[in-house]
């Protein structure tokens, strides 16, 4: 169990949104300001979903519970939509023809890591596919609207520079934005402490 959990912190904030920062330097490099700036749209969008349903749960205990979902996994999010994102720009510098097959593989690899590692660490199950919903949907929605050779060769030093950023991440210790949410939710609702999952 110990294991798992540390695995699934490389797909916090720590790692992803820095690795999501360098996405957004390499396509400002090998396509335009204004992909980089749809795929800053599409991940912040993402991440609203997530923190609006955390703030929701935390604030005032709203969540769909039918579904057995309190909140939004962020891990399972990150690793749907950045993790994907990434290894799709890498192998389009190899072959522009890998850009679909490394869609599907990487969603079926992120979706076996959220339902294998998320699901039996730090969500239920229904939030660990909730948040990797919500990561397809939006790696799907950004590379679906990259037209045909819209991204050209990413410059070597921003490649090396950016796969180093990344790398320096994953050595630093891991950290979660639930202070920050639970101190929002708390000033928004004017509740004393923060709901949490029953045990």
């Amino acid at each position: 169990m110990v294991d798992k959990f540390q695995i699934v912190q490389y797909a916090g904030i720590t790692v992803m949104f820095p690795a999501a920062l360098v996405i957004a330097a390499w396509l400002w490099s090998a396509a335009s300001k204004k992909i980089a700036l749809l795929w800053l749209g599409v991940l912040v969008c993402a991440y609203l979903i997530v923190g609006v349903s955390k703030i929701l749960f935390k604030g005032w205990g709203i969540g769909l519970e039918d579904l057995g979902i309190a909140v939004f996994s962020g891990h399972a999010m990150n690793a749907c939509l950045v993790f994907t994102v990434m290894l799709n720009l890498l192998c389009q510098q190899l072959d522009q023809r890998l850009r679909w097959p490394v869609l599907g593989a990487g969603l079926l690899a992120t979706w076996w890591f959220a339902i294998k590692y998320v699901a039996h660490t730090i969500h239920p199950l229904p939030e660990a596919i909730a948040g990797a919903l919500i990561g397809s949907v939006a790696a799907c929605v950004f590379l679906f609207s990259l037209k045909p050779n819209t991204l050209g060769k990413i410059p070597r030093p921003a490649l090396v520079m950016g796969l180093a950023v990344v790398l320096a991440f994953n050595s630093m210790p891991k950290y979660t934005a639930e202070r920050l949410l639970d101190h929002i939710a708390i000033s928004l609702s004017g509740a004393e402490q923060a709901f949490r999952h029953s045990s």
